[in-house]
């Protein structure tokens, strides 16, 4: 894809001198783990929410921080970046050996693995036999995988099976890396396969609903009690979206099955049904509950300019379906919301964190596609202003230089998803002649 590289040296210079400083600052593993244990530590003490560690995850773990070693290799071979991340894939193969791997997901189990050794492996010239046999269990282990599915598609669905993070739209993402191998290919045509499967309208209550509505056994904790009803997610790390990218990237990786054409349009309109505009531009909910859906009216939607949640994450989703498809409504939706975000008041774009997930520097990198795909001025004009806030943004004060926030909560994370590492990462490849697909993983490419 079209990339357009921050030209003016002075701020290039910052860029590399803020990257450097950083990354140094995660270059141990043992202590990344220390770190994140105490933190878990006080948060639990607190009676605070945590995520426990997990030192496979790309989210948090050692495999995030081998795709930030592995964008910093790219950018300078001679850095010595490559070392760094090969002490990081050591540690995961100790802990396979140890523990084996539970789970097949992107961000949380064996997708991610592999793509953190994808991402080391200098366009595949390094470490092509752990790949392999990564792959090799994987393409064994996918026919029970599957099969637990469809089991699920029949007793109903959660959103991990089918979400970014957790289900098959994430796990699609890294098949769709290896499809030039027979076996991984029609792997990915049965994930697209199940994936149009999910899009068939199911009756529930009554009512004839699209296939991923989520029932309310299916979920716990504070959606229960929002949502006692079910709802229909509409975020692109949890939600439909993340299925229309997969599905859309996919089409124009050539891998297409029959009924796919069909259920992009399915979502991206039923996604432009739920299309809110306020003054600057399309919004999107969260979700949809099973009262709003009846209504077909969405309620009290509010801008949110984030990746996981919000109009540039759904947009984006709607951009690639647009470009699959040779759809230009699409893709002018998704543009409107872009420009939107650009004339839209920071105070109401609902962001705190610098991280990627739900901050400033995931928002950062889909402008940057957005630019550079499309050449508008006005979303080039925002990639400036961003890139200088996120720039701003930067304490070497703190732990890892960047935090991430929720509400009133600040934390210091190293990690990919919302941590230190992806803003790292970000920055990075914005100084780059060429586009580097590290950001596959958010399926906004």
């Amino acid at each position: 894809m079209k990339w357009s590289q921050v030209t003016d040296e002075e701020i290039r210079n910052k860029i590399q001198q803020i990257v450097d400083e950083g990354a140094h600052r995660l270059v141990n593993p043992e202590q990344i783990q220390k770190d994140m244990l105490e933190l878990i530590k006080i948060r639990k003490e607190s009676g605070m929410d945590y995520i426990p560690w997990s030192p496979i995850d790309l989210a948090r773990g050692y495999s995030g921080f081998c795709v930030m070693f592995g964008a910093l290799d790219k950018a300078n071979p001679q850095g010595g970046w490559d070392s760094i991340g090969h002490s990081y894939l050591q540690k995961i193969q100790r802990v396979i050996m140890k523990e084996g791997i539970r789970e097949f997901s992107l961000w949380t189990g064996l997708a991610g693995i592999i793509i953190a050794a994808r991402a080391l492996s200098r366009d595949g010239t390094r470490y092509d036999n752990f790949i392999k046999e990564l792959n090799s269990f994987f393409i064994k282990s996918f026919p029970s995988m599957m099969q637990y599915m469809e089991s699920k598609l029949e007793q109903g669905i959660s959103l991990k099976e089918f979400d970014v993070i957790q289900g098959l739209s994430g796990i699609g993402r890294y098949v769709l890396c290896f499809i030039e191998e027979q076996d991984m290919r029609l792997a990915m045509e049965q994930i697209i396969t199940y994936l149009i499967k999910l899009c068939e309208d199911k009756e529930y209550k009554g009512a004839v609903v699209p296939g991923w509505y989520v029932s309310p056994d299916r979920y716990a904790g504070y959606e229960s009690e929002e949502y006692p009803n079910g709802h229909f997610n509409c975020g692109m790390s949890h939600g439909i979206p993340g299925v229309l990218a997969l599905m859309s990237i996919a089409l124009m990786k050539g891998v297409e099955v029959s009924g796919q054409r069909e259920a992009i349009h399915k979502i991206a309109q039923w996604i432009m049904k739920w299309k809110v505009n306020d003054e600057f531009g399309p919004l999107w909910p969260a979700r949809i509950s099973w009262e709003e859906n009846l209504e077909g009216i969405s309620k009290n939607v509010v801008p949110r300019e984030a990746w996981c949640y919000g109009g540039p994450g759904v947009a984006r989703a709607l951009w690639l379906s647009g470009i699959a498809v040779n759809n230009e409504e699409w893709k002018s939706v998704a543009l409107e919301t872009f420009r939107g975000t650009a004339m839209r008041p920071e105070t109401k774009w609902n962001i705190e964190s610098d991280t990627f997930c739900h901050g400033r520097a995931g928002l950062l990198q889909m402008v940057q596609r957005m630019y550079s795909e499309s050449g508008d001025e006005l979303i080039g004009e925002l990639r400036n202003k961003l890139l200088e806030q996120v720039l701003d943004l930067w304490n070497p004060e703190k732990l890892y230089g960047y935090q991430e926030k929720e509400s009133s909560d600040k934390q210091n994370i190293a990690g990919l998803l919302d941590g230190a590492a992806g803003v790292f990462t970000v920055l990075i490849g914005l100084i780059q002649e060429q586009d580097t697909d590290w950001d596959l993983i958010f399926l906004i490419s």
